[in-house]
């Protein structure tokens, strides 16, 4: 375990290294060296090639997780199995393209009126998309060897430093913007091969096409658990992506430039989600294999208050700075249009924070296959309500049908967790919590606006963060977090 832990620790922090050279690129470097519409290009492409890829792979990638392990190091099956997984991706590739080219005029009927720049391109994607269906298998794979740590350096470190260096050369004039566009596929292809040359580095990259062990009912089984999970992860990217993918379509690429700088600063609230749920879910999957609920209704409390005071915490002060954000980011006058759009996706992700662990405790249990439904259901909902909304309302109708959408999917997982196991995840100090925020949010209507930009996002989100955690901490809505700070506090008192 002590090997998972370290892996998890590195891994995390190269995550953070990675959202923060996102932040940068997103915030500062893309609105100051591309137009909104050449935002919406550069977004619009990679997201319809994670949606192509993730359905290409047939679910291939979850396979690895589920059965690498059942073949031992250097066997030949296991070899055999590697290579069978290669080449069905190649030929669920070949499929997507046979479907692409049955429905182009239906994209270009889609896309040609608003977005004619995004089918101009629309081969970089499929390319693009290639190179990216080998990635997913490849970050499986080394997943699957425990080597967490390769798979996050390439797609949040490498990728993010080579993207923000392709915009500066077309910035600095030394390429035009159809050159710029076209690097996506080197980038992507960079990074397949960066994960190449890592297999070869720990001598794992050991394949055989010729299959003589490797039978008919290892294929059929594969298949059959591929089918299955590629409707949760084709659910996944759908929900990520399908926003944009649509806003595109039906208002334009500009739009969807200003709407993705907008959800990118409404997600920021929900990242610390991600290190508490490589957390607990060990934690969740121990405690049912023991048959202790009473362990698996502690951890879904525990999870709910922290991730609410968290999640609060960044919310409001991304709330309360907002204007100011737009103020410092340049050309930020075009992109405040999407000001509202980051208040619904934050709200959207304070709710789902606030809803705990529901998912991770439905996958542990005996009813995972339950949360693929619902992940199915979310993106069917976002369908629906970005066809009804986003015509009518443009970016704040994408962003409301998100809001509504979310809420839906955590009510669902929350309704099914409690009819299913008797457990609920909030409290009494919930309540609390939700009035401290209520004074928090007063606060800032209180406080003055401040001249200076930076004066002012240093003294509001001081003010309010101090106010904030303060309550918490006297009223003991979290012993968890109580815990924290006063090993702070004591270490303080020690150094002084």
């Amino acid at each position: 375990m002590g090997i998972v832990i370290k892996q998890s620790i590195r891994s995390s922090f190269l995550a953070y290294i990675g959202v923060a050279l996102g932040a940068v690129n997103i915030l500062f470097i893309f609105p100051r060296f591309l137009s909104a519409d050449q935002i919406g290009l550069v977004r619009v492409i990679p997201s319809a090639a994670f949606l192509m890829a993730t359905f290409a792979q047939l679910g291939l990638a979850q396979g690895i997780l589920k059965f690498l392990p059942s073949f031992s190091p250097g066997t030949r099956k296991r070899k055999e199995y590697l290579g069978f997984t290669l080449l069905t991706a190649l030929l669920g590739y070949i499929t997507l393209l046979g479907i692409t080219y049955l429905f182009k005029d239906q994209l270009e009927q889609y896309y040609n009126q608003k977005s004619p720049l995004f089918m101009e391109y629309f081969q970089v994607s499929l390319i693009v998309t290639l190179f990216l269906l080998y990635i997913q298998l490849a970050e499986a794979y080394s997943r699957s060897l425990l080597k967490s740590i390769p798979p996050v350096a390439i797609r949040d470190v490498l990728l993010r430093v080579m993207t923000t260096a392709s915009v500066l050369l077309y910035a600095s004039e030394i390429i035009d913007f159809d050159l710029f566009v076209q690097l996506f596929i080197v980038l992507y292809g960079i990074a397949l091969l960066s994960h190449v040359i890592y297999f070869i580095s720990i001598k794992a990259l050991a394949v055989s096409l010729r299959f003589k062990e490797f039978n008919k009912k290892d294929v059929v089984k594969i298949l059959k658990y591929g089918a299955f999970t590629v409707i949760g992860a084709g659910g996944s990217q759908i929900v990520l992506q399908i926003d944009s993918l649509m806003l595109a379509g039906l208002e334009g690429l500009k739009e969807a430039g200003i709407y993705s700088i907008a959800f990118f600063i409404g997600t920021i609230i929900e990242i610390p989600r991600r290190s508490i749920g490589q957390i607990t879910t060990p934690l969740i999957s121990q405690a049912f294999e023991k048959g202790d609920m009473k362990k698996v209704a502690q951890l879904y409390k525990q999870t709910s208050i922290n991730q609410l005071i968290i999640g609060a915490l960044l919310m409001i002060g991304v709330w309360a700075n907002l204007e100011a954000i737009y103020q410092l980011m340049p050309n930020g006058e075009i992109y405040s249009a999407g000001l509202n759009v980051v208040l619904l996706i934050g709200v959207g992700k304070l709710i789902a924070m606030m809803s705990g662990v529901n998912g991770e405790i439905i996958v542990m249990s005996k009813y995972y296959k339950f949360n693929v439904l619902t992940i199915a259901i979310l993106a069917i909902a976002m369908i629906v309500g970005n066809s009804l909304l986003i015509p009518e309302y443009g970016i704040e109708g994408a962003a409301f049908a998100s809001l509504v959408a979310m809420v839906l999917y955590n009510l669902t997982k929350f309704g099914f967790v409690y009819w299913k196991f008797g457990i609920q995840p909030f409290s009494s100090k919930t309540i609390i919590f939700i009035a401290v925020i209520g004074v928090v949010v007063l606060l800032n209507l209180l406080i003055p606006e401040l001249q200076n930009v930076y004066l002012d996002i240093v003294v509001r989100s001081a003010a309010l963060g101090i106010t904030l955690v303060s309550l918490s901490y006297f009223l003991k809505i979290s012993p968890e977090i109580n815990g924290i700070l006063n090993r702070l506090i004591g270490r303080f008192l020690k150094s002084v």
